[in-house]
Order: structure tokens, then sequence, then C-alpha cells
């Protein structure tokens, strides 16, 4: 949780887009509304977030740590056409202690 949140402001952007763009980065495709709002919505009351968003958010601190240029589009796959024709799985995390 914390590094999404020293993430988020040390790019001096919102917590909300760090969860949309570490979903895009994990899974290659935009998540539902929805779906990110329900699981932003766990993470502002109860800090818990899904293992996808603390990688991304990781693999961010390691670039700004590192003194590298972060543009959060490198990190998705904005190229890449939408998926067709597939259904969508539903998102979901577990906590590991």
């Amino acid at each position: 949780m914390q590094s999404i949140k020293k993430v988020a402001d040390m790019l001096r952007v919102s917590e909300y887009k760090i969860f949309s763009e570490a979903y895009l980065n994990w899974y290659g495709d935009r998540a539902a509304e929805d779906d990110l709002v329900e699981l932003f919505s766990r993470f502002m009351m109860f800090g818990e977030a899904p293992q996808w968003a603390e990688v991304y958010a990781q693999a961010l601190l390691e670039d700004l740590q590192s003194n590298r240029q972060i543009n959060l589009n490198s990190y998705c796959v904005l190229n890449m056409s939408p998926r067709v024709g597939s259904k969508k799985a539903h998102i979901s995390f577990s906590i590991v202690q």
C-alpha cells in the first residue's frame, strides 16, 4: 500500500491512475470501470491492494530511485488493440501474509 501512495505522490498522479495503469500493465487490457472502482475502494478503506498493483508500484519505485525517467505510458501496452470477442475474467486478489 505504501508503495502505491509513494509512487503516486512522486509522479504527482492519483493513486487511482496507478491502479488503472497497473491493471493495464498486468493484464494487457483496461479494467472494467466498476471492477476497478471496487478494488480501489477496498484499497482506500482497508489498505488492501492486489498483487499486480503492488508489483507495478514497486517497479516504478525502483526506476524512480535509480533516477530513471518515468513515463506511465511506457509501462503499459497502449499500442495493443483491445481484446475482441473474448470475455474478460473477473478480477480479484488475495492477501498473502
